[in-house]
């Protein structure tokens, strides 16, 4: 089997960048998505410029912070996106106003690190939740020529996301290293995956606006783990990513 392992909200701070960079320097993260609405998205570009190996991909927000765009129907009073548990009517959702962001969000990538993402996924899974989010990234890949998270699109086949790698407290690196092999087992007939990470270092601004926060760090640990690498060997997995994977492309 061939594995992608993506570790999400590159850009959201500066303990989330460098817990990435790490899990990619020391461990078997081979790609990131980028917040290109988050504060610490420029430290992020630094970041990416000493290590170029770590594809980047681009990670769509209508879920936390505060849009690019005018965007009404995504956003509370106070100028910031609905996030999921907060049950927002979708129906009130526009569809224009999602594509109108989430291109702006695509020019934003393309402006800072001078090329395209190699794929597109999503904050909070907006669209692997919402129908419409997804209307609007099938068509992004559509005309941009990216593949996507999870979706099977005119040009490209879907990767089988794998979503079991989120630590629960009081969960610890072997609770989650047992559950990723046995994951890893189950699949092991399957030609291409994902594996959606989130490693970080913590730091206050984490703590305050996610409240997947210590146990980024249990991930960071098992991500850059000699079990985990063995684990890999022993189920004679290769780590790619979705530039270097043609078995993507239809």
């Amino acid at each position: 089997m061939k594995l992608i392992v993506n570790a999400d909200d590159f850009g959201f701070t500066k303990g989330v960048n460098k817990g990435i960079i790490e899990a990619h320097k020391n461990g078997i993260v081979t790609s990131s998505t980028v917040m290109v609405t988050m504060p610490k998205i420029k430290h992020a570009r630094k970041l990416s410029k000493r290590y170029p190996s770590l594809k980047l991909g681009l990670h769509l927000n209508m879920t936390l912070g505060k849009p690019l765009t005018d965007c009404p129907s995504l956003v509370k009073s106070n100028g910031e996106f609905f996030k999921p548990k907060e049950n927002p009517d979708v129906t009130k959702f526009q569809k224009a106003e999602i594509k109108r962001e989430f291109l702006a969000q695509y020019n934003r990538f393309v402006e800072l690190f001078q090329k395209k993402p190699t794929h597109f996924d999503s904050h909070l899974y907006a669209h692997q939740i919402y129908d419409v989010a997804k209307e609007v990234v099938y068509e992004l890949s559509t005309e941009k020529d990216i593949p996507v998270r999870d979706l099977e699109t005119p040009n490209y086949k879907k990767a089988c996301f794998i979503n079991c790698f989120k630590a629960i407290d009081p969960e610890t690196v072997d609770d989650l290293l047992q559950r990723l092999e046995i994951k890893l087992t189950e699949m092991e007939k399957v030609e291409i995956a994902e594996l959606m990470v989130h490693p970080a270092y913590i730091d206050d601004y984490l703590c305050l606006h996610s409240t997947y926060n210590t146990q980024r760090l249990v991930e960071l640990e098992a991500l850059t783990s000699s079990r985990i690498k063995e684990i890999i060997q022993n189920h004679d997995i290769i780590l790619t990513d979705f530039e270097e994977e043609a078995l993507c492309r239809k």
